[in-house]
């Protein structure tokens, strides 16, 4: 191969592999300023056990959870404990921290609710209702954060079939959601 030829084939790999990288760089520029890598943009979801629905949800900075819950489970369910915790108990069947033992907050050191805390605590099949309760850490304090940071938990609820004796506490929704 004559000198010439090599010499343009090096040129012609360095500018194809050099246009291949500004394009590139120039995609990661603009994928970048539409915020794409930023770490504080997070889906929210909110992912409810069979025969429950999560209609809305919001958490403010103070960790006062807000859900709008539906339920179909067949029959008419009394609520009567909510809460929302960022892990479960070591058997699996309550939350972590906070309100343990799903139970309204009447006599209780700890307010486990806000006002308010279910709406309409006699809910029929395919019916919604608002439920509150503040959400607690790991560690057991309150959950509390800056706006749009997240938040990351559970929420159970304590609650009697029509007609049936006893209460089920349940797992009702896992969530990630912005606080607001």
């Amino acid at each position: 191969m004559a000198p010439n030829r090599r010499a343009q084939a090096a040129l012609d790999f360095l500018i194809s592999y050099g246009i291949a990288i500004v394009i590139i760089t120039a995609a990661l520029f603009i994928i970048a300023n539409l915020g794409a890598f930023n770490a504080t943009i997070s889906p929210e979801s909110c992912t409810p056990a069979p025969s429950f629905s999560c209609v809305s949800y919001s958490l403010n900075t103070t960790g006062a959870l807000s859900v709008v819950l539906l339920q179909a489970t067949g029959g008419t369910i009394t609520i009567s404990g909510v809460a929302c915790s960022a892990g479960v108990n070591s058997t699996g069947n309550a939350p972590a921290t906070g309100n343990v033992h799903v139970l309204p907050d009447s006599g209780a050191s700890v307010v486990y609710y806000p006002a308010n805390a279910i709406q309409n605590p006699s809910l029929p099949t395919s019916n919604a209702t608002l439920v509150s309760a503040y959400c607690y850490r790991a560690g057991g304090a309150k959950a509390s954060g800056a706006l749009g940071n997240t938040f990351t938990g559970y929420i159970w609820l304590n609650y009697s079939y029509s007609n049936l004796p006893g209460y089920t506490v349940e797992q009702v929704a896992s969530f990630s959601v912005k606080y607001t």
